[in-house]
């Protein structure tokens, strides 16, 4: 790999596909495209507009950690300045510039007005309405109205296949090359990293958008995501259908090959971790177990979408829990309607 100006290091948790970040935690990497593919079809699936939760849910997760230090004293609108620089840096959602109330260097729009609410609420200490308009490429104007103060946000309440305590034994690290000091690149392409909690907030605030109808392709048995399969079904199909329209190859001759894909495809950018517990030649029956983790969705739906790009046959996926790990099974959907 090639590091063409600084890097972003993030620590790896062995086993579990999990990447942390020294500021914001847990994270998951992100290229651009993918990124706004999944936008589209997400929320689409859900047929619903959900900006603003997207947005509410990163600002409370930022302002939750306390992300931008309190300042003040001599020089503070420099101060400000570098701490603002550094975590849209870090993240690699462009460069913040207060006077202007803009974003520029923007890799998504939607990350950008939540990086600028939340600097601007943190700055004036006080809570803003935003709307936003994007003047030209990679530059996103906002616009504030004062807002009623709201309480902190409050802890985030776990969901049923996440992680209760933080994971904090790793063994490696992982280096993101920083282009023009605001853009992130890894393997030549632009990323940004997003971190889980932020994520997490916003897919709670979906909830109840999610469709309620059945579908033949999706099974699950576990009592614990009675309230939450629906969303768990749309974040599954929309991470499926982002890893179709990519160009990304799987070509499949063994389990082995599922060890190998799942290793680059998905440990490697913090998008979680799965085992390969079984995997049938003849008809393509997929078998894996996976520990709890906060990714979970997000892995099952690249294992959904790869398994379609490797058979060319639409899947039909089960889901199922034992003590605290995940039985997932990938099948062909044909066959087993005419089992």
């Amino acid at each position: 790999m090639r590091y063409i100006e600084s890097t972003v290091l993030l620590d790896i948790v062995p086993n579990r596909g999990q990447l942390i970040h020294p500021l914001f935690g847990e994270v998951v990497l992100w290229r651009q495209h993918e990124f706004h593919s999944w936008w589209n079809q997400f929320e689409a699936i859900i047929d619903h507009p959900l900006s603003r939760t997207f947005i509410n849910g990163v600002v409370d997760s930022l302002e939750f950690k306390n992300t931008m230090p309190r300042i003040g004293g001599l020089f503070r609108k420099k101060k400000f300045k570098k701490e603002s620089d550094n975590i849209g840096s870090q993240l690699g959602w462009g460069a913040f510039q207060l006077e202007k109330q803009n974003v520029v260097q923007s890799a998504h729009p939607l990350l950008s007005v939540a990086l600028g609410q939340y600097l601007l609420e943190t700055y004036h200490e006080q809570r803003f309405k935003v709307r936003w308009v994007e003047p030209r490429t990679q530059t996103v104007q906002i616009e504030t109205e004062s807002s009623p103060d709201l309480p902190h946000p409050k802890p985030l309440e776990p969901l049923p296949w996440s992680i209760d305590d933080e994971v904090k034994i790793t063994d490696s690290s992982l280096m993101v090359d920083q282009h023009s000091q605001y853009e992130l690149k890894f393997e030549g392409e632009r990323v940004v990293l997003i971190p889980i909690e932020s994520m997490e907030r916003f897919l709670l605030g979906c909830l109840p958008y999610a469709p309620h109808q059945d579908v033949k392709w999706f099974d699950t048995v576990s009592p614990e995501f009675d309230t939450l399969k629906h969303l768990l079904r749309a974040i599954i199909q929309s991470i499926s259908g982002m890893f179709l329209k990519s160009e990304q190859p799987v070509y499949i001759v063994d389990a082995s090959s599922w060890t190998a894909y799942i290793e680059n495809y998905i440990c490697e950018r913090g998008w979680g971790g799965a085992q390969v517990t079984d995997y049938d030649t003849s008809d393509y029956t997929l078998e894996l177990t996976m520990s709890m983790q906060s990714q979970f969705p997000f892995t099952v739906g690249l294992l959904c979408g790869m398994w379609e790009r490797a058979h060319g046959r639409a899947y039909r996926l089960s889901l199922h829990q034992e003590n605290d790990n995940f039985v997932v099974k990938i099948q062909s959907l044909l066959e087993y309607e005419n089992q």
